[in-house]
């Protein structure tokens, strides 16, 4: 019941914001002009992935089915924001970090589940660290410090359920950002020094993983 009346809670809140985001644009900076692009399906995407994920994870501990649900109530509006600017705003990234720490936190506290907290943790350290580093030996030629910033949510959160996880999310996620590369090379609407939103890849192959194995 707790796990429904959250899925609800967060639902909304991200009907909100990609509602508010998608319709006005305020994520754009002064400098990021152009025709909005029409973002429909952030709104019709949002609510299922998060009952997707409500019930997936039914059987996780509360803090855990409520992380999850939050990065799916955000993921769509970040798809669409860095699809569209190629940007993931600080606004989102930076409190979503500590609150998914926050969260796994208290299930530890509360199922006794501290290996996991710790592996959660290690996951957070090691591959955060080495997004950031990635980000700041590359600069924009490669990854960008917004993906590094959401790996800190990410990592956490996959390793709740073991390292199987993070592998399989990470590597799908550049697997499919991979062939999207390829196929846009393939079909002349990109080359190899056009620079590709590498976010929405992370976000959904984190959450397919997150919907195998919770």
């Amino acid at each position: 019941m707790l796990i429904a009346v959250t899925a609800v809670a967060v639902g909304l809140a991200g009907l909100a914001l990609a509602g508010t985001w998608t319709r006005t644009g305020r994520y754009r900076r002064e400098d990021e002009t152009g025709p909005l692009p029409r973002h429909t399906w952030v709104l019709a995407a949002t609510p299922l992935i998060v009952a997707a994920l409500a019930v997936a994870a039914a059987d996780q501990p509360w803090g855990v089915a409520a992380a999850a649900m939050l990065l799916a109530a955000v993921s769509p509006t970040l798809v669409a924001v860095d699809a569209d600017v190629h940007r993931l705003p600080n606004v989102l990234t930076l409190p979503l970090a500590p609150t998914t720490w926050a969260l796994l936190t208290m299930a530890a506290a509360t199922t006794d589940r501290w290996p996991d907290l710790r592996r959660a943790g290690l996951a957070l350290l090691v591959l955060g660290g080495l997004f950031v580093l990635a980000s700041l030996l590359t600069g924009s030629r490669g990854l960008g410090m917004g993906d590094a910033k959401l790996v800190l949510t990410l990592a956490p959160l996959l390793a709740w359920f073991g390292w199987s996880p993070v592998l399989l999310g990470l590597y799908g996620s550049f697997l499919l950002g991979g062939l999207a590369a390829l196929a846009l090379v393939a079909t002349r609407r990109a080359d190899r020094s056009t620079h590709l939103a590498f976010g929405p890849y992370l976000l959904v192959g984190s959450l397919v993983t997150l919907l195998l194995v919770s």
